[in-house]
Order: structure tokens, then sequence, then C-alpha cells
């Protein structure tokens, strides 16, 4: 009797817990199916946790691991984290492309990098160093504890069992998280395809005569939002435009290079323009297939090419004008940013994009510009050869144009008040901008 009673009673149990073992199966399966991203969050964090371990091991076991330790000095740095910034994504749904890398080598080389995969800026310095290593750092976290330590010598300090950076300056010290240098995106490789070299003052200058005709509009056509690079018989010709205007300016390379085109993007032009400076060492410019790559100094960028056909340009230059009109740059590009003053003062008249009117006579230019605030008239002394003209622009057009000229004086050239209009300096030929007119109306 005893006997039945405890197998009903081991029966009782064992049900229990079946029953309690598949309420747990339940539960382990709906919550995964529920929350199969913290599930899979969980097992990366394992994963990593993990691989810690294994690196804790290993350098337990006499293992090499790098450990980042280096002084250096804060202007230096902060300097170059300003120029690598400008390739540095602001907000991205890759951390990683928030940061810049920095490899430093035992020899006390140092290479600080930054890539949107757009644009790549490469830096390369030196310092004191203890110990070498790497490590991926938020940049724009990295350059403002830089800028507001109020010593000189910075000692940074890496752990790469979790990354954190430790900075110290003074009696301030920081500890940030960093990333794993490994999964920073590699700096494409650049077949020297062709290359060839140009005076960092001479491309600054031409970069600066012709960006600003560029468009900012990727949607429609994407090819016009960078310039054209053109060598023809050892003459370097750079065109910008936005479909409205064009701006083309010329140099003289080497003869003996090989004929070539290709269009670098805008962004790419701007950045590189804010480190070039005014002097007379070459940069060296290396043309592949997808890829255009500068190096000067210490200093090396890597920026995709844009792909597609540019317009023709030649031909509009080509065009015969009956009406030249001199006049002083100075001058008139005064003139017309009075007439700026109420346009951009009434937000209905910059939507609408109202044109500065220009009343072209033998020894003047008139210039007028009606807003629904305010009205101007102006003039400047000019000197024309050929019919009088009454013409319309977009005075932003006219005014970035003007404001690259470095010449005292210029020529304005047309043929119609519907026709292009072409600003050439009087003295220089080596840049010359066109301008498309605007319809007036009475």
């Amino acid at each position: 009797m005893r006997f039945f009673l405890y197998l009903k009673y081991l029966y009782s149990i064992s049900t229990l817990l079946l029953i309690l073992l598949l309420f747990i199966l339940l539960y382990i399966i709906i919550r995964t199916y529920l929350y199969n991203l913290e599930f899979y969050k969980f097992l990366k964090s394992y994963s990593s946790l993990v691989i810690t371990k294994v690196k804790i091991l290993l350098h337990k076991k006499g293992s090499v691991i790098k450990k980042m330790n280096i002084k250096f000095d804060k202007n230096i740095f902060l300097e170059i984290i300003n120029t690598v910034q400008k390739a540095v994504t602001t907000k991205s749904v890759m951390p990683i492309l928030e940061c810049i890398k920095i490899d430093v080598h035992q020899d006390g080389n140092i290479i600080i990098t930054a890539n949107n995969l757009d644009i790549c800026i490469e830096y390369k310095t030196s310092c004191e160093v203890f110990e070498e290593g790497s490590i991926a750092i938020s940049s724009k976290m990295f350059g403002e504890i830089i800028r507001r330590f109020s010593g000189n010598d910075v000692y940074m300090k890496v752990d790469p069992l979790n990354n954190i950076t430790t900075l110290k300056c003074g009696n301030s010290e920081f500890d940030i998280q960093g990333l794993n240098a490994d999964e920073y995106p590699a700096i494409p490789e650049v077949n020297e395809d062709y290359e060839f070299y140009i005076k960092q003052s001479g491309l600054k200058r031409m970069i600066r005569k012709t960006i600003f005709a560029l468009s900012n509009n990727e949607s429609k056509k994407p090819i016009l939002t960078g310039s054209l690079f053109e060598i023809d018989t050892g003459i370097l010709t750079i065109v910008s435009t936005d479909g409205f205007r064009i701006a083309k300016i010329e140099m003289t390379v080497d003869s003996s290079l090989k004929n070539i085109k290709f269009v670098i993007p805008g962004l790419t032009l701007r950045e590189l323009m804010k480190v070039l400076e005014e002097k007379d060492e070459n940069i060296k410019i290396i043309i592949s297939k997808r890829y255009v790559k500068f190096c000067f100094d210490n200093f090396t960028a890597v920026s995709r090419l844009l792909e597609g056909e540019y317009i023709k340009y030649k031909p509009i230059f080509n065009t015969p004008n009956n009406i030249v009109v001199n006049v002083n740059t100075k001058e008139f590009t005064e003139s017309l940013e009075r007439a700026a003053l109420i346009i951009n003062d009434d937000a209905l008249a910059k939507t609408e994009k109202v044109p500065v009117r220009l009343n072209i006579k033998d020894d003047r230019i008139e210039i007028d510009c009606k807003t629904g605030k305010a009205k101007i008239s102006d003039e400047v002394s000019a000197n024309k050869i050929g019919d009088d003209i009454e013409i319309g622009f977009n005075h932003k057009y006219l005014l970035e144009a003007l404001r690259s000229c470095e010449d005292e004086e210029i020529k304005l050239e047309l043929s119609g008040p519907k026709s292009s209009c072409f600003i050439k300096p009087i003295k220089n030929s080596d840049y010359i901008y066109m301008i498309l007119p605007v319809r007036l109306y009475d």
C-alpha cells in the first residue's frame, strides 16, 4: 500500500515539474520571439566579453598587446585635428565614422586619419612615444578636450583591453571610450595611373576663382557639384558650373603630360583649399580610375571622383560679342553690394530672386533694383563700345564673379539683353566668367 502511495507521490511531482518545464520553455520562446534584438545584443555582448577574457589570458601568458602611451604638444595636435576633422562625418549610422584614427609607432611617428568614405585625410607628425598602439576616438570629443586643456603638454594612454583612453594635462584628467582601430575604414588604394605636379599657391588660386560657380543640388545633375579638371597640350583648365554660370581658369603645367579629364567633388576642393598654403612648393596629384590623391608636406588626401559627362564648355566661350564695357572692379562691386542690401532685407525678394537692372550707356552703367520694401538707383563710370543695352542679372551671380576678380579693371562682353555676359580681366587672360541674364519685366 505504501509503495503505491509513493508512486502516486512521485507521479504528482514529476507532472508538476513537467508543467513547470513547459512554462519555462514557452516563456523562453516568447521572450526570444518578442525581444530577439535584445537577445542578439546579449549574444554580442557575451562574445565581446569572451574576447576580452581571451585577451587577458593571452596577456597573462606573455603575448604582446600594444598599449599606446604618448606625450604631445597641445597646439600642434589641435592644428592637425582641426585639419583632419574636415573629413569626419558629424552624424552617421556608423559611430566609427565620427572618429579619427590615431596610429602611433615606436620611432615617434604618428599618423592621424579621418575618413567619411567620400574623402579621406591623413596627417603625419611626431611626438614623444613611450609605447606604440592605435585607437579610434570621437573626433568632436577629442578635439574639444584638447582645446580646453590649460597646459601645453598632453599625456595620452590607451588600455587595449577595453579601449578606454586617458588624457591628462596639468591637473585635468579625462577617461573616454574609444573604439577598436581595426574597425576603422582603410584608405582607398590609388593606383598611380597618372600623376602631375603643381604649385600649392597656383592650385589654391585656381580653386578659389572657380569653386563659387558649382551647383549644390545633387539630385538633378550630381556631376555639376564637382569641378572639371582637364589637361590638354600642357594646359590645366578648371571649369565649374551650375547651369546658370560658368567659371573657367587656365594654368600652364608640364607640356609632356598626356591629355586627361576628371571631375573632383566640390566638397573635396573646399576642404583642400583650406589646407593649401600660399607658397611655391609643389603638390603631387595622382589620378586613378575612381580616385584622386593629393600629397604634399605631411598631408595626404584621397577622394572619389565623380562619374558622368561634363558639359561641353568650349563652344560657349567662342560666342562673338559686339558690346564691350570697361568698368572699375571695386566701384562696380560696391554698387552691386548696395543694391543687394534691399534684396537681402526682403524675404520675398530673395525667394523670387529679384534681379538688378543694368542700363549700360556710353560713359556709365546705371544700376536699378526695386523690391516690395525699397528701391535703389545707382551708377558707376564706364567706357562702352557698341550699342546701349538694358539687361538684368541675379545680383549674387554677378557679385561672386566680381569678388573673385583680382584685377583693378574688368570688361563685360555682351551681344544682347537675352544673351550671355562674359566677364574678363583687361590685363590678365587666364580666367573668364559667363553669366546668363534674367528676364526683365516692367
